[in-house]
């Protein structure tokens, strides 16, 4: 067997046995295990004395209540032949090993037992980009990606939201309310994209060339043109609209003296009913 094979174990994503770590000098044979060839983990030891990995023993043994031991075929009791061994998962523990990551620059050694704590906080160990992008990335080399990420955060100019990078021309040109934009009638530019309703409005808008009604609409014109033109309507048409008022107020009165002949009939019908009403009375 090789020293690369005996020193270098296996990845936890490949086996929940495996430590993700390269062992600083060969491993003495006594622990590996002869399932696996790795370094022992969680080591249980048999009544003929070989100990495995926790999980390849269980392998072996698959559920039955006795097994054959895979060095020398002696069997055991499964439940009372097999243990865990404490004291040699400690001697696993304290051998000295180096970084997983230590071919990508990664100078740490130290004790088995402390892998775990240093892989938590390894600048070499690749991890996901924070902003969601798709890519995994050197711990240590988050810091330059964030700069340059598609997908870094950024302040929309305009409106002071957080967009992703990718998508900010996309937010700008269909989203952002205070975007400058320009009036499709009047060309009028640097309008927000939120006021631009505002200024076309016919009724308190202020662009131009917005095609409003007669202010006498309600009195029976029927014109309508350019805001920048009405002016010249209303100086034109004021005999016009002189001629409507009146009509209006012609209709107004007439109406008022009809609904005044009906009032007077409605009272004159109540008087007539309370004389009736005095006249039945004992």
């Amino acid at each position: 067997m090789s020293n690369r094979r005996r020193n270098q174990v296996t990845a936890p994503t490949e086996s929940p046995r495996s430590y993700d770590a390269a062992f600083c000098s060969d491993l003495d044979r006594k622990y590996l295990c002869p399932v696996c060839l790795s370094a022992l983990h969680e080591p249980m030891q048999t009544s003929c004395g070989h100990r495995f990995c926790k999980t390849c023993i269980q392998g072996v043994i698959n559920g039955r209540a006795n097994a054959k031991c895979p060095v020398d075929n002696v069997v055991f009791k499964c439940n009372d032949e097999l243990f865990e061994d404490k004291a040699f998962q400690r001697e696993v523990l304290s051998q000295t090993v180096k970084c997983g990551n230590h071919d990508k620059g990664c100078t740490w050694t130290g004790e088995l037992r402390s892998y775990q704590e240093h892989d938590a906080r390894c600048q070499y160990v690749s991890v996901h980009c924070e902003n969601n992008c798709g890519l995994r990335i050197p711990r240590h080399q988050l810091t330059d990606h964030a700069d340059v990420c598609e997908r870094r955060p950024v302040d929309c100019q305009h409106c002071n939201s957080q967009i992703p990078f990718t998508d900010l021309t996309k937010h700008q040109v269909l989203a952002c309310q205070n975007l400058p934009v320009q009036c499709t009638l009047c060309g009028q530019a640097g309008i927000r994209r939120k006021d631009i309703s505002a200024h076309i409005d016919i009724t308190t808008g202020d662009c131009p060339l917005t095609v409003i009604p007669c202010q006498y609409a309600s009195f029976g014109c029927q014109f309508q043109d350019k805001r920048r033109d009405m002016v010249e309507h209303y100086r034109e048409a004021a005999n016009h609209h002189i001629l409507l008022l009146v009509r209006k107020i012609s209709d107004q009165e007439q109406r008022i003296s009809a609904l005044e002949r009906e009032v007077h009939l409605i009272q004159q019908e109540q008087e007539d009913q309370k004389q009736t009403l005095q006249q039945v009375q004992p």
